[in-house]
């Protein structure tokens, strides 16, 4: 019991510093974890309260690194390099499509001229 209760301790300690990583809004991560901000701030405060399997999937499911969240070791993020070079690829495609509408609307208005001057 003792063990579970120190071992929750350094959990709850990461906990934090995940926290602290995302803005320090607990209402904001528990939002993006999908669950409710009172349960997350429950588990922080409350010395009694241990970590669930339910919590660990809330992390697990914003890439935290669940290894580092229970022992300490590794990285806190699971995935954070690939998550920036995916958000590079997705700027850059980003910046594609922006090109390829400003191309459209010079084309939508090279037809509105034609069509009217075809007309008029």
């Amino acid at each position: 019991m003792i063990a579970t209760i120190e071992k929750d301790q350094a959990i709850k300690s990461r906990i934090g510093e995940i926290v602290a990583d995302r803005g320090g809004n607990r209402t904001k991560l528990a939002d993006e974890m999908q669950i409710s901000p009172a349960y997350l701030a429950s588990v922080i405060n409350s010395p009694d309260k241990n970590v669930t399997s339910k919590l660990l999937k809330a992390f697990a499911s914003i890439d935290i690194n669940l290894n580092w969240l229970i022992s300490g070791v590794g990285t806190m993020y699971l995935v954070k390099d690939d998550l920036r070079e995916r958000a590079e690829k997705a700027e850059a495609r980003i910046e594609r499509l922006e090109d390829d509408l400003d191309k459209l609307n010079f084309h939508a208005k090279e037809l509105k001229k034609m069509i009217l001057n075809g007309k008029g």
